[in-house]
C-alpha cells in the first residue's frame, strides 16, 4: 500500500521546491530559514530580518498566529503580524514562511506568506492539510512530537493528494523520556524520510533541543547528515522574547553559527565578510593539516618501499581532476597555483623535511 502513495514515488530522488524567485529546497545547497518564534512588533521583526539576511539566511520565519500549550500565553498578533512580516520582506527581500492554524484563516495567511507552515500541533489536522494543498503556496510540514515516520508521511500525502507537490518536511524533535532537552531531534527519522520520499527534509534544532547552546552543534549535525536545510529561531534580544526564549539564538550567535556552517553572509559589511573568511580559513587550515599528516604517513611507506617521493603523473592527475570538479567556481589556472603550493608542502612532508 505504501508504494502507491504519491509521497513515496521517486523515493530518494529529491524534488526541488521553489519559494519565491531565489530559494530552492533540495537543490544541493542548504536553505536556512531564520527569525523569531513570534512577531512582536514591526521594529522587532524588521530588525531580526535585516540581521538574519546579513548573516546569510535565505528565508524569514515569524509566527503571526501562535498555537500555545496554555490558552493564556501570547497567541500572536494575527493579521497585524502578517502585515509586519510583509514589511520585513519588503525591507530585506527575504521570502516569508509563517504558520496557519485554522482553515478559515488560510486565504488571509496565503495572501501574505510565500510558504505556509503546518505546525507540529496541526500535523494531523486533515481539513487544514487539504485546504493547504489547494492554497497555491509551498507547504512546510512539521512533524508532530508524537508522530511516527509513517504518520508524518501520510500527513504530507494529504497535501500532495490535492495537487500540491511543493512540500518540505521539517523534523523538529520528538517527545522522549529525556527532560534535559525540550524534545529529541530525530535525525534518524529525518534521513529515513529522505530515503523514503522525494521531498526535501530540513531540521529545526531550536525546537529539537529547546536549548540555544545546543543549536549550533545540532545544526552542523543535520547538514552533515545531508538534510536540505535548517529552521532556526533568532531574536535581536532573545531573553526578552515573548515565546521560546530559552531556545532562541541572538542575532550575533546566529551570525557566528552561519560562519561555522560556511554559509556566506548576504551583506556588504566588511567585518561580517571578513568573519566569514576567517571561519573558512580555519576549516581550510584544519583540512590541510590533516592532509599533511597523511602525506607524512605516505612518505614513511615510500621510504620503506624505496619509492620516489615525487610522482609527477599523479600530481598532474590530481590537478586535472580538481580543475574539472571546480567548474566555473575557480579557474583551472587558479586550481593549479593553489595545488602547486599544497603539493610542494606535501612532498616536503613525505620527504621528512623540517621545513614541512
Amino acid at each position: 500500500m505504501a508504494g502507491e502513495l504519491l509521497v513515496t514515488q521517486d523515493a530518494g530522488a529529491t524534488r526541488e521546491v521553489a519559494v519565491g524567485f531565489s530559494v530552492r529546497f533540495g537543490g544541493g545547497q542548504p536553505v536556512v530559514i531564520a527569525g523569531p518564534c513570534s512577531v512582536e512588533s514591526e521594529s522587532q521583526i524588521i530588525e531580526a530580518a535585516i540581521a538574519v539576511r546579513a548573516a546569510g539566511a535565505q528565508m524569514l520565519r515569524g509566527g503571526a498566529f501562535k498555537p500555545r500549550t496554555s490558552p493564556y500565553s501570547f497567541q500572536g498578533l494575527g493579521a497585524e503580524g502578517l502585515r509586519m512580516l510583509a514589511k520585513a520582506r519588503a525591507e530585506t527581500g527575504l521570502p516569508v514562511v509563517t504558520e496557519v492554524l485554522d482553515p478559515a484563516d488560510l486565504p488571509l495567511v496565503a495572501q501574505y506568506a510565500d510558504m505556509l507552515q503546518i505546525g507540529a500541533r496541526n500535523m494531523q489536522n486533515f481539513a487544514l492539510l487539504r485546504r493547504a494543498g489547494r492554497a497555491g503556496r509551498p507547504v512546510l510540514l512539521k512533524r508532530s512530537p508524537g508522530a511516527t515516520l509513517d504518520e508524518w508521511l501520510h500527513a504530507a500525502e494529504y497535501v500532495l493528494a490535492e495537487g500540491n507537490n511543493d512540500v518540505v518536511l521539517c523534523e523538529r524533535g520528538i517527545r522522549s523520556f529525556e527532560p534535559y532537552t525540550r524534545y529529541t531531534l530525530d535525525l534518524g527519522s529525518a534521513l529515513a524520510a529522505k530515503r523514503r520520499t522525494h521531498l526535501p527534509v530540513i531540521a529545526d534544532p531550536s525546537h529539537g533541543s529547546g536549548r540555544r547552546e545546543l543549536v549550533p552543534a545540532l545544526s552542523r549535525a543535520a547538514l552533515g547528515a545531508g538534510l536540505d536545510g535548517l529552521l532556526i529561531e533568532v531574536h535581536p534580544r532573545p531573553d526578552a522574547a515573548v515565546s521560546d526564549a530559552a531556545q532562541t539564538a541572538s542575532t550575533a550567535e546566529f551570525a557566528a553559527l552561519m560562519r561555522s556552517l560556511l554559509i556566506a553572509p548576504q551583506t556588504d559589511d566588511l567585518q561580517l565578510l571578513r568573519g566569514a573568511i576567517d571561519a573558512i580559513d580555519g576549516e581550510l587550515l584544519d583540512l590541510i593539516a590533516r592532509r599533511m599528516a597523511l602525506s607524512g604517513k605516505i612518505g614513511a611507506v615510500k621510504r620503506r618501499e624505496d619509492m620516489e617521493v615525487h610522482e609527477p603523473e599523479r600530481e598532474t592527475a590530481i590537478v586535472g581532476r580538481l580543475s574539472a570538479a571546480a567548474g566555473d567556481a575557480l579557474s583551472a589556472e587558479g586550481v593549479r597555483r593553489i595545488w602547486d603550493a599544497i603539493l610542494g608542502v606535501s612532498r616536503a612532508c613525505q620527504a621528512g623535511e623540517d621545513s614541512a
